[in-house]
């Protein structure tokens, strides 16, 4: 049983390791055109922070505002401004639907600094 303890109690301190307050997901998404993809806002991530769409089309992306602040979803192409949503209070949400044509775009939130605290995405259309 001693033997057990110590490989155990190692595998409990490395659970309790990570990222800290930081709620990145780094998940990705993958949706079709005419779809509708949820995105969640937190102090101050998405989820999924990476969007994938299959091919051209129109795109609704809805975010849901489960921070505690206001927060909106902008997204960007080369650094143009091509829509999303606006700013609002948490506990809600908001829609945006886009026309995408192929290539990498990104999103991020344009609410005071919440962008450099890393409220960013990756959008790509293949």
């Amino acid at each position: 049983m001693r033997r057990l303890a110590a490989p155990c109690a190692l595998l409990v301190l490395a659970a309790g390791c990570g990222g800290g307050d930081d709620e990145s997901s780094g998940r990705t998404v993958t949706t079709a055109p005419g779809a509708t993809v949820t995105v969640e806002a937190h102090e101050y991530s998405f989820d999924p922070d990476r969007l994938v769409v299959e091919r051209p089309g129109t795109v609704t992306i809805r975010l849901r505002n489960d921070g505690d602040l206001a927060h909106n979803l902008r997204v960007l192409r080369d650094g143009e401004e091509i829509g999303g949503t606006p700013s609002f209070p948490s506990g809600g949400s908001r829609t945006a639907k886009l026309r995408l044509t192929r290539g990498k775009y990104e999103y991020l939130c344009t609410v005071g600094d919440h962008a450099e605290l890393g409220m960013t995405g990756e959008l790509e259309v293949r």
